[in-house]
């Protein structure tokens, strides 16, 4: 126990650290020179790594999470020159400079945290690349196409190579999402008339090998669930472009055949067995995919022929349908099939929720109340966390019919479930449903966005922290998980409430950190632990750690010395602009800027462009021209003394040049918005641009 809450403590200390960091340079302390912001994040870098270092041999666990600091304090350090510099937000450039020597590193000590990290910085770069935040992209349907098979290429290709089980995972989750982007954004580009054959096939493919050949049941599981998600998308389409009562009919076939191919594959195959933990985890999440598809398919084609039939339906007719039709068998079929009696409750619970707003609110209540006595005496888990889900969003609609508050109504969702749980685990049968309930109900009642910050606020959120405090050091392991997920949702939801501003925020988490280290040292102390000692690096392995690291600060140095060379002695521009206001995720509050010059009817195509500015009367750069494309000269200007080339990159007429984003104190985006009218950019005689500015005049 002592190990755990003092490994436990280690971690949450460093994280609250490394949040009160973002958050502090996120909050863009007008006050703080560059030099300062600068210098802070390189030193909090060199002290992170020079620690790991220090650490690695005699206490590894240490050790590991300083390197991992480490590299999200260089991720912290790029986000905070672009938000200095004002590049781009959230710009895939700060993901794929971060991703580089995060998976070196990974690489390096084979250390599977940063494998994660890097995972994930490379579908951030991929999608900030597709889904640019700081400016808009029109992109072609075979560029699109061509991006995002590219994105699913490189995560195939890192699937068939990875060793790493959880990485392979990751990866492959990565390349069937890709495969989904594909599908969906099809239906504005024209590839619906063919992809989702292509794409049915692959599935099909790759279901076929993982079952048969391979003998893969986690990748089965998530095959599975993607080609669900593709059944039921495609579904949906049809129904827009075709709505009528025979396919509606179809749809109920198809549920019926989901369902029967998901029992034959239970009963013909050896891949689920529920005979060791982990297949019985398999079966479970087998079981789920299964009835969430076919469930989703017979609701929605029910709810269809529903309302194609409304003149002679009521909606108590169909809420005593799902009730007696659906629920009640499945409840008593004890016998039954695992997977029919689950899809037979889900489309019962979900028929029933479609009416709920439709039935009195007695009604509800006694549907609750029975869901509750159900919940107590269900023997079967599956049952169970179906029936507790139901029950919360019964009991959730019948509780606002009659509250005007709404944080009432999750105070009592919450208790609900709290209660339900605690009697699970007094009788010794206890399961995480109701916990994560009302972990989610009450994390929802502490959110300052949704409610008022007064005194109950505070009072909620203490409750909230000694809530997860509690199950964090004191709970079971799937207790302890449910705790971590929680907690970082909780400091999700922290950074974006208003009650306090970043800054604040950062001190806070700052203290916290602090506090919590110092604590564990204590306990850790008291308790007389004894680290067991790391493996030391080679020397090999050390000296690539080292050139990794310090290419990390030479990058650094050599930016700042870039952009300030830049700001000393590039040409002004005066450009007019038309700002809104967002939020990046790591680099605080920016306003984003449209110029003039920002769309060029005569472009075609993508790639590279340079652009010539000529200065009005007024003082104003406007467009002179284009100069040249991809290298090649355009005909019809020619560069006059005094015009200013600014290179960009262009997707068909739209053009971006990297000064789209000014980054600004938190909570001033709209008194700046009102007040500017012009930005005032240094261009290098190169064409890079540099925002300096903006201004009103």
């Amino acid at each position: 126990m002592a190990v755990r809450v003092v490994k436990t403590g280690y971690a949450l200390a460093f994280l609250c650290m490394i949040a009160g960091m973002v958050y502090f340079f996120a909050a863009n302390w007008p006050e703080m020179g560059r030099e300062v912001k600068v210098g802070i994040s390189i030193g909090m870098m060199a002290a992170f790594y020079i620690a790991s270092a220090a650490l690695w041999g005699r206490r590894r666990f240490l050790g590991r999470w300083m390197l991992i600091s480490g590299v999200l304090s260089f991720g912290i350090a790029l986000a905070l020159l672009g938000q200095i510099y004002n590049s781009h937000a959230d710009s895939y450039w700060l993901f794929l400079v971060w991703l580089a020597p995060t998976a070196l590193l990974a690489l390096l000590t084979k250390e599977r945290v940063l494998s994660v990290i890097a995972i994930g910085l490379l579908q951030l770069a991929c999608w900030f690349y597709y889904f640019p935040s700081a400016y808009r992209i029109e992109w072609t349907e075979w560029s699109s196409f061509g991006v995002l098979s590219l994105f699913v290429i490189i995560n195939g290709v890192l699937f068939i190579f990875v060793r790493t089980p959880l990485i392979a995972c990751l990866v492959y989750l990565a390349m069937q999402g890709w495969l989904l982007v594909m599908d969906i954004t099809g239906f504005s580009y024209g590839r619906d008339a063919w992809w989702p054959y292509v794409y049915a096939v692959l599935l099909a493919v790759l279901l076929y090998y993982f079952l048969v050949i391979a003998k893969q049941r986690l990748y089965v599981l998530l095959t599975s669930l993607f080609a669900g998600l593709f059944l039921f998308i495609q579904y949906i389409r049809l129904l827009a472009d075709h709505y009528g009562t025979w396919l509606l009919l179809i749809g109920l076939v198809a549920a019926v055949a989901v369902l029967y191919g998901g029992v034959v594959l239970l009963r013909r195959t050896g891949l689920f067995s529920a005979k060791t933990k982990a297949g019985k985890w398999f079966l479970a999440a087998f079981q789920a995919i299964v009835t969430l598809a076919a469930s989703a398919l017979a609701i929605q084609s029910l709810l269809g022929l529903y309302f194609l039939w409304t003149e002679s339906w009521s909606p108590y007719m169909l809420f005593f349908i799902s009730i007696f039709g659906f629920v009640v068998p499945a409840s008593l079929g004890r016998h039954w099939n695992a997977v029919v009696r689950y899809t037979l409750l889900a489309v019962g619970y979900g028929l029933g929720v479609a009416m709920a707003g439709e039935v009195s609110r007695l009604a509800l209540f006694l549907y609750a109340i029975g869901l509750a006595i159900g919940v107590i005496r269900a023997s079967d888990s599956g049952v169970r966390r179906l029936t507790t889900a139901a029950l919360t969003v019964y009991f959730g609609i019948a509780l606002s019919s009659a509250m005007d508050d709404g944080r009432t109504v999750l105070l009592t969702l919450a208790l609900v479930n709290g209660g339900l749980y605690a009697y699970g685990r007094f009788r010794g049968t206890p399961f995480l449903t109701p916990l994560v309930l009302a972990f989610g109900a009450l994390g929802i009642a502490t959110s300052a966005d949704v409610f008022a910050a007064d005194g109950l606020y505070v009072a909620l959120n203490i409750v909230m922290v000694l809530a997860l405090a509690f199950f964090l050091f004191r709970g079971r392991q799937l207790e302890r998980k449910t705790a971590w997920v929680y907690t970082a949702l909780y400091l999700v939801l922290k950074y974006y409430e208003f009650a306090w501003n970043l800054l604040h925020k950062s001190i806070s988490l700052l203290a916290a950190g602090v506090a919590l280290l110092a604590w564990t040292l204590w306990l850790e102390k008291r308790n007389g632990f004894t680290w067991a000692k790391g493996v030391r690096w080679g020397r090999r392995v050390s000296l690539w750690t080292l050139i990794v690291v310090i290419a990390q600060f030479s990058f650094l140095g050599y930016t700042v010395w870039q952009k300030e060379r830049l700001l000393r002695y590039g040409d002004v521009v005066k450009l007019e602009l038309e700002p809104v206001d967002p939020r990046s995720m790591l680099q605080g509050d920016y306003i984003q800027l449209r110029y003039d010059i920002s769309t060029i009817p005569s472009l075609d195509g993508s790639g590279r462009v340079q652009v010539g500015l000529r200065k009005g009367a007024d003082g104003v750069h406007r467009l002179a021209g284009v100069y040249m494309v991809n290298g090649n000269k355009r005909p019809g200007y020619t560069p006059q003394p005094g015009d200013v080339i600014i290179t960009g990159t262009f997707h068909g007429p739209q053009v971006v040049y990297g000064i789209e984003s000014y980054f600004i104190p938190e909570k001033t985006g709209m008194t700046r918005q009102e007040n500017v009218r012009f930005a005032y950019v240094r261009v290098s005689e190169s064409g890079d641009a540099l925002l300096e500015a903006i201004r009103a005049e």
